[in-house]
């Protein structure tokens, strides 16, 4: 389907090489397309930012679908552990970032939604990780999920100068990885080294 691959594609070239530097005329050279037949499927670059956004949207849902489907808690980490590790997540990391600095309203006004949604995750996790023993018990779901929100949304709005030369999976290994582990149980620790240990054989 035309309309899917040009957004598929696009939202590669924007993460990739930038929101702004991206140019309609750009997209349609790299897909093999007129810029016409973009046009027919999309209003404007704006209109086509936002199927990008529904498109990233709907693959968070998947992710929703991947928890709620695990057998535990402990899966369900080590799913979000390999998929914040993945070149992909970096994309959509510069791709969202992008968005927020140059295009603000259609930042604010699509990804109400996507917030919302983390945040909820985010408390499922943690009440989650508790009932399994993979977190401490004294956690209060709510104030953990109000911080790792936070924490997302600080290191989507820090400047390019101060995290440009770092990979999400760095910063994912570094920051995020650290803090999990610390709120772990020795059976949740257990997990988390256990993954570390695999990733660096």
């Amino acid at each position: 389907m035309v309309k899917q691959r040009i957004i598929e594609e696009a939202s590669e070239l924007f993460g990739r090489s930038g929101v702004k530097s991206i140019t309609m005329d750009d997209l349609a050279r790299h897909l093999g397309i007129s810029k016409r037949t973009i046009y027919e499927n999309f209003k404007d670059k704006e209109a086509l930012l936002v199927a990008c956004i529904n498109a990233f949207h709907d693959e968070h849902k998947n992710s929703e679908k991947v928890f709620l489907e695990s057998d535990n808690v402990a899966e369900a980490i080590l799913a979000m552990l390999q998929k914040g590790a993945d070149p992909k997540a970096q994309r959509q990391f510069n791709m969202m970032n992008d968005i927020r600095k140059y295009y603000p309203q259609v930042h604010k006004d699509h990804l109400t939604r996507l917030h919302r949604s983390q945040r909820r995750n985010f408390e499922h996790i943690v009440q989650r990780g508790i009932r399994e023993e993979v977190f401490r018990s004294e956690l209060n779901p709510e104030i953990m999920a109000n911080f790792f929100y936070r924490l997302e949304e600080n290191l989507a709005h820090s400047s390019d100068k101060e995290l440009e030369k770092f990979s999400v999976a760095e910063i994912f290994e570094n920051l995020v990885l650290t803090i999990i582990r610390g709120i772990c149980t020795a059976k949740g620790i257990e997990i988390i080294d256990k993954y570390k240990e695999n990733r660096n054989t």
